[in-house]
């Protein structure tokens, strides 16, 4: 796949594939389509890849690569731990707000592309680097002694779904505004907030 990266053609069908099968799931959109949209050949599609599925599992890799050096680079950033948590819950909508379910449908029904084991072995190395990081910040007294790490993983998880959410996002003038609002109650539950000294 490396000797391909620089290739401009190359560049255009994973961008055409990754807005198709985003928007329609990967079952419905045909290589005919994305080499329209791309604007390139069947020939030169085949140059670069053997079927359709082959180009979803390349389309896959480059988004978990893409996330992980995300993630990565923020951890290393100078900000505050909780800083850091905001920003992955940002990144994590941005991540998948176009993300259609036609597309997480077609990675786990179709069980001989071996796409789904891909996802869900790529999704539990990175699920196992923020635990690793998060117990690294639970050690140093920047997470509550007593809390499971697991639980904040699928707190995340489950804010991700809620700011998707349409009814949710109504309420709120900008998504932006939402994110912050679940960032605030994660951190610092319902009741107003007290200088230590002052309790």
């Amino acid at each position: 796949m490396d000797k391909h990266l620089d290739s401009t053609k190359y560049q255009d069908i994973l961008k055409t594939a990754h807005d198709l099968f985003w928007k329609h799931g990967i079952r419905r959109v045909t290589i005919e389509e994305v080499c329209r949209e791309a604007g390139v050949s069947k020939m030169t599609f085949y140059r670069y890849f053997s079927n359709k599925e082959e180009l979803a599992r390349v389309v896959l890799e480059k988004l978990f690569d893409e996330s992980v050096e995300k993630y990565r680079a923020l951890m290393k950033e100078d900000i505050s731990f909780e800083e850091k948590v905001k920003r992955q819950l940002m990144a994590k909508f941005e991540g998948t707000k176009e993300i259609s379910a036609e597309l997480i449908k077609d990675i786990y029904s179709d069980k001989k592309s071996g796409l789904s084991e891909y996802w869900e072995k790529r999704a539990h190395e990175f699920t196992e680097e923020v635990l690793r990081d998060y117990a690294e910040a639970q050690r140093a007294g920047l997470i509550r002694k007593d809390i499971n790490l697991n639980f904040i993983l699928y707190f995340n998880q489950k804010a991700a779904e809620m700011i998707m959410d349409p009814n949710m996002a109504a309420l709120y003038e900008t998504t932006q505004d939402l994110i912050m609002e679940v960032a605030n109650l994660f951190f610092y539950g319902i009741f107003p907030r007290h200088n230590k000294q002052n309790e």
